[in-house]
Parts: C-alpha cells; sequence; structure tokens
C-alpha cells in the first residue's frame, strides 16, 4: 500500500514539474516574441527618422542655396526708377533694393526678428513693389525656422493669393504643403503636392513636392 502511494505521489509530482516547466517555456517564447515586435519597431522607427532627417537637409539645403542665390541676383541690381502702378509716379527702386538685401543678411545670420521687421517694413511701404511677393515669403520662412506655423501659413498664402504668377507662388504652395505635413494633415498636404505638380511641372518645386508625396507613403508603409 505504501509502495502504491509512493509511486502515486512520484507520478503527480513529475507531472507538475512538466506542468511548470511547459509554462516556462510558454512565458519565454512570449516574451522573445514581445522583444522581437519591439525590436521591429525600433528598426522602423529609426528608418522613418532617417528619411526625416534626410528631408529636412533637403529643404535646408534648397533654403540656404535659394538665399544665396538670390544674394548674388540683388548684388547684381542697378540703380533704375520702376513704376509701382499704372497711376502712380515712378519711384525709386533701390531703397526697396536695400532694404531686401539688409533683411536677407539678418535672414542669414539667424537675426529673425530684426529680418523679419524689414520685410514687414518693404511689405507695408511698397505692397506692390518687386519684392513684396519674396517679403512674404521669406517672412514665411522667418516663422517657419521657428515653428509658428499659423504665422508662415498666412505669410505663404499671401504669395499664392496675392501674386499667382510670381516664381514665389509655387515655392509658396509646396511650404504650405509641408506645413501641412508636419501638422498631420496628409490630406491637405498631397492636394497641395498634386497643385505645385500639376501647375508648375519642370520646376524645382514640383521635383520636391514629387519627393516629399513619395516619402509620405514610405512613411506610411512604415507605420503600417
Amino acid at each position: 500500500m505504501n509502495k502504491v502511494h509512493l509511486i502515486t505521489f512520484v507520478f503527480l509530482f513529475s507531472n507538475l514539474i512538466y506542468s511548470e516547466k511547459d509554462e516556462s517555456l510558454e512565458l519565454l517564447y512570449q516574451k522573445i516574441e514581445t522583444l522581437e515586435q519591439e525590436i521591429k519597431n525600433l528598426r522602423n522607427l529609426l528608418e522613418e527618422n532617417s528619411i526625416l532627417v534626410d528631408r529636412s537637409l533637403d529643404l535646408q539645403q534648397q533654403r540656404y542655396l535659394d538665399l544665396d542665390a538670390r544674394i548674388l541676383e540683388i548684388s547684381k541690381l542697378k540703380t533704375e526708377y520702376l513704376p509701382i502702378s499704372e497711376d502712380d509716379d515712378l519711384v525709386p527702386v533701390q531703397e526697396e533694393t536695400d532694404l531686401y538685401k539688409q533683411a536677407l543678411t539678418l535672414f542669414e545670420e539667424s537675426r529673425y526678428a530684426e529680418a523679419l521687421e524689414i520685410f514687414s517694413e518693404i511689405i507695408i511701404s511698397y505692397p506692390d513693389g518687386s519684392f513684396a511677393p519674396e517679403a512674404y515669403f521669406w517672412s514665411g520662412e522667418l516663422f517657419l525656422a521657428q515653428e509658428m506655423f499659423e504665422d508662415a501659413k498666412i505669410s505663404y498664402q499671401n504669395v499664392a493669393n496675392q501674386f499667382p504668377d510670381h516664381q514665389r507662388s509655387q515655392d509658396s504652395l509646396f511650404k504650405l504643403a509641408e506645413i501641412y505635413r508636419i501638422e498631420g494633415d496628409l490630406e491637405s498636404a498631397i492636394s497641395l503636392y498634386d497643385r505645385v505638380i500639376n501647375e508648375f511641372p519642370d520646376t524645382g518645386a514640383s521635383q520636391l513636392s514629387k519627393k516629399s508625396k513619395e516619402n509620405l507613403k514610405e512613411e506610411s508603409n512604415l507605420v503600417e
């Protein structure tokens, strides 16, 4: 009788040990699966951040190359007289040109508040002048650099609405799209990218819009 009890006890104890082992292995597998998923998520996040960093560098390069080109162009301008409108008298453009050059230099030196003040002076003093759309555009760039997105939107929209035929119109629409992308409004961003691509084909803004659309698709795939 004692032997039967002993055998029964050993059998039950063995089953208990194996059961605990099975549970431990199952928990171990679950932890491994969890770690694998976390590693996968981190890898996706790193890839996504890499894409965003590349895009940021592209935009910064485009901004400062454009800035250098504008300064070079301004340096070649000569003093001349241009009509503000058909009804207005001829006014000297040199003062407006000097203000614009000064504002761009301050912008390049990251003296944002001073640059913005001069751009505002150009807009107020020469609302129909040669550099009004440029002043609006670079005001938008100043706001964007400081992540003041709503103010940047207003500046870019002023360019697109008031000067639709100016070169800065396409640039402003692209920058508006970028702000909407940053804010997570992907539908509005894609709509503006498409507008730039369709209305301004074979331009730098169009190429940047195409690239941004492709990056958005890549980011969406990474999130999924």
